[in-house]
């Protein structure tokens, strides 16, 4: 299972579910990602970069490389929590990268709507998903999907969203 917080949320999505990695997506300008006790500091992925939807950040700034390695090697015998400041863009990008990179199989479409049924406000941030669409080689299709779902509705904001993941 995946779950996504906004930061103000994420110690408690943390004690709830007692994940085994933690990836914490802030820019450079927002609060530091909280300390998660018991987790090992290299299950904490923490993705620092200017990441708006005008500038992604550095060029030398490895993001997607390292949430998919993240993906690779997670058993999934216990969840993964993904944070961001307010877990509606950033997050949700890295929730759907995720879900991309360990069930290879299923469509990027079905994955998408999967998103999207858990998280009706889920607005994907689109460089992240472009840049792990390269590295996963998977010709554009998770753009298109994304683009493809129904708008995002913010009036049904969840602070804590679990999304299923194939076993």
């Amino acid at each position: 299972m995946i779950v996504v917080s906004s930061l103000n949320h994420a110690r408690e999505a943390y004690s709830r579910f007692r994940p085994a990695y933690v990836v914490s997506i802030l820019d450079h300008e927002e609060a530091e990602a909280p300390d998660f006790d018991g987790l090992a500091a290299e299950n904490h992925l923490e993705l620092i970069s200017n990441c708006s939807r005008r500038d992604c950040g550095d060029a030398d700034t490895p993001r997607c490389d390292r949430l998919i390695a993240l993906a690779r090697r997670w058993n999934r015998a216990a969840p993964i929590l993904i944070h961001c400041n307010q877990g509606v863009a950033r997050s949700m990008a890295a929730a759907y990268i995720i879900m991309c990179a360990v069930d290879e199989h299923r469509s990027e479409r079905e994955i998408a709507e999967s998103l999207r049924k858990a998280a009706p406000h889920a607005d994907p941030n689109l460089l992240l998903i472009s840049e792990a669409d390269g590295l996963l080689n998977r010709d554009d299709r998770m753009v298109e999907a994304i683009l493809d779902l129904t708008p995002c509705c913010g009036a049904v904001a969840e602070p804590i969203v679990t999304l299923p993941v194939a076993a």
